[in-house]
């Protein structure tokens, strides 16, 4: 894992048959620390596994009513993060996620464009960018020291879903 001095660590996120679905999550060289087993559908999904193949985080999501909400589970079915919102518009540039502890994550920057940042009390927490690597849909997290880089990975898959489908 590349670790970035200012209490982070690098990890890729490398979108599998360009489809933006499953996803394998690397450290800079190349290693793979994370797979991400994505569906999609009226109700996207996805297994967040790690390098053994065990699932460590669920996502699942809900777009056909009104609330739209996306969960986050730990491995035991306890759900750890939710994002709600009656409407989103691709114009907006900021999402809040409520986590089980009663902290919030706000999410700010482009979304559409997978370059943003995610803070819990005024400190960046994870940082998503395309810029740093070339190729398209693959981009970095710098994830910040304490925070699981799993559940982190399982945020940014969420948020993806949530952008995509609107």
């Amino acid at each position: 894992m590349g670790t970035n001095g200012a209490g982070t660590t690098r990890y890729v996120m490398k979108s599998k048959f360009g489809m933006g679905r499953d996803f394998a999550v690397t450290d800079p060289e190349d290693q793979q620390l994370f797979y991400v087993d994505g569906k999609v559908g009226a109700t996207p999904k996805a297994d967040i596994q790690d390098a053994g193949g065990q699932v460590v985080y669920k996502v699942h999501g809900s777009f056909l009513g009104v609330p739209k909400k996306m969960s986050i589970e730990d491995a035991a079915g306890n759900e750890v993060a939710s994002m709600k919102a009656k409407m989103f518009s691709p114009i907006k540039t900021k999402v809040k996620m409520q986590l089980a502890d009663g902290s919030e994550w706000h999410v700010e920057g482009s979304l559409i464009e997978k370059n943003y940042s995610i803070e819990c009390n005024g400190a960046t927490v994870v940082e998503i960018s395309q810029k740093w690597v070339t190729v398209r849909d693959s981009y970095s997290l710098e994830v910040a020291d304490g925070v699981e880089p799993a559940f982190a990975v399982a945020v940014v898959w969420a948020i993806d879903r949530w952008v995509e489908r609107d």
